[in-house]
This record gives C-alpha cells, structure tokens and sequence, in this order.
C-alpha cells in the first residue's frame, strides 16, 4: 500500500476514534442571586439551601454543587456573615477555608495564601491528598474564600491530582465575579 494510503488511513482511524470520546464538556455560567455572584461549571449544578453551623451561628448556607463523579466535584458554598466585632476579616477567612481540612480529612492543607478577588481580600488554600488505589496519584483540593455584599463565599474544586483537575478547577475557582446588582 502506498504511504500516502497509509497515512490517510492513519488520519481516518485517529478521526474514528476520537468521535467516539465523550466531547469536552461545554462550560456556562450560572448565576446565584442569593449570593450575589455567578461562576461557570462544565455543566448543570445542582443548587441546595439548608440550616447549618456557620461564623458564629445557625443559618442557611446556599450550597451550588456540580459533581463529576470520579473527577471530583465543584462547589461554591455561601451564608450572610454575621458582624463579628473585633475578629479581623483574614481571621473569618482563614477559619471557613480550612474547615474542609479539619480532622478527619485526608487532605493536608498547604500554608493559606492570600488575594484578591473582585478587589475583596480572600484567602486561597490548596490541599494534597496522599495516593490510593482509586487515585493513584493521591488528590488535590483548592478553596479560596471570600466576603462579598455581606456573603461569606467559598469556592472548592477537588478531584484527582491530575492536570485536567487542576486545570477545571482553576477556571472554575477564577470563573467568580459579583453580578452587576451587588455591586456598591
């Protein structure tokens, strides 16, 4: 057979194969009103209110989750902080965003980081988890934490510790922005 022949039968089959993959999920935005914020997720989330323990008490925390099974999960979480004389804002930050790894977890938080999201101080920690025999090359985890419009929001992608994780998660966690109605 000709090499020509053979390279076009190469493309036909490599062609083939790849129309046959699950196609790249297509990214939209959604937008929580009770949160005063919108994100983009590859996909439909799921969106939940309950009553919860949150800085210092009981009160409804919207939950927007999109789960991708073994990929992992996209989350943002977001409650009215209430005021808290005295307690510094990178304090309240901090202790939401290292809540997900309290005891029990097998993730081991890295040092907090700080920034900047939508001009607000946030706090950002990314969290390791060792291998297993469902993820071989252990897990990853990023929150990052901010106030806006009176809201604590927390933001978190975890999954394998892999590049595509890494790289949703990412655009997710920088996908945030307040809607136009929040603003000052």
């Amino acid at each position: 057979m000709p090499a020509r022949s053979l390279a076009s039968l190469a493309l036909v089959s490599l062609l083939a194969s790849l129309a046959c993959e699950d196609p790249a999920p297509a990214w939209q935005p959604f937008e929580s009103r009770t949160a005063g914020i919108a994100v983009e997720f590859p996909g439909t989330p799921t969106v939940t209110a309950e009553q919860q323990l949150t800085l210092p008490t009981v009160t409804e925390v919207e939950r927007v989750v999109f789960d991708r099974k073994a990929r992992g999960m996209l989350q943002v979480s977001s409650y009215v902080l209430l005021p808290a004389d005295g307690i510094p804002v990178e304090s309240l930050l901090r202790i939401d965003c290292l809540v997900a790894f309290g005891e029990g977890s097998k993730f081991v938080a890295e040092t907090p980081r700080k920034l900047a999201i939508a001009g607000q101080e946030a706090i950002a920690v990314t969290g390791i988890a060792p291998p297993s025999p469902s993820l071989p090359n252990g897990g990853w985890e990023e929150d990052r934490c901010v106030i806006l419009g009176g809201r604590m929001i927390h933001l978190m992608a975890i999954g394998p510790n892999d590049a595509e994780t890494r790289r949703d998660g990412t655009r997710f966690l920088d996908s945030l922005r307040p809607l136009s109605s929040t603003a000052p």
